[in-house]
């Protein structure tokens, strides 16, 4: 999907959102995920959480890269018009019929346009498509912009569910969210 996209209503730009099947350029992809890891891990530790070292959350995500892969997941990035990967949202099957959204994240040069609020609900309509009836998410307490998407596309609050990708040590630093599906063919979805 290409979208033209305004910053602050100044600049417009293309960029190219797609779901991948595999990643063509692992650094590339991996220096954005120290991007991504270096923003949430400073936002966690606001809520509490003990520190973390990015570049080692970043390294073991890569270790876990066909977690977001097909056929268990699904990895949507971003590139600009000049092929700049600015962004990037990833699903991880945790039972036949849910996912967790992870590692939602535009680089800050493409914030200001709605990249976010796309990536967001691309990764919905694709849950869906894969026959989910649910869709987990976990974020740090106090990181008010992915709280207020999620509250804006209908997540409600819940207990930390069993296949949270994060160690237990984390609970008291995250808050864990559910939405509830209508599949795309409520034939197809497993019990």
């Amino acid at each position: 999907m290409t979208l033209t996209l305004s910053f602050y209503g100044k600049t417009t730009v293309s960029i190219e959102i797609s779901f991948v099947s595999q990643v063509t350029d692992l650094a590339e992809f991996e220096a954005l995920l120290l991007e991504y890891y270096t923003d949430v891990l400073q936002i966690a530790r606001t809520a509490g959480l003990p520190e973390l070292a990015p570049e080692d959350m970043a390294h073991s995500s890569m270790e876990h890269l066909a977690d977001m892969l097909p056929p268990h997941g699904r990895l949507a990035l971003a590139r600009s018009q000049d092929g700049e990967l600015v962004g990037c949202g990833t699903l991880r099957r945790i039972r036949p019929n849910a996912v967790e959204m992870k590692r939602m994240y535009v680089s800050p040069a493409a914030r200001g346009n709605g990249l976010g609020q796309i990536l967001f609900q691309m990764r919905m309509d694709e849950a869906r498509k894969m026959g989910c009836r649910f869709v987990y998410a976990d974020t740090a307490k106090g990181n008010r912009p992915m709280l207020s998407m999620y509250e804006r596309g209908g997540f409600h609050y819940i207990e930390r569910y069993p296949e949270n990708a994060n160690p237990v040590e984390f609970e008291p630093y995250l808050v864990y969210l559910q939405y509830d599906l209508e599949p795309e063919n409520p034939d197809n979805v497993a019990p």
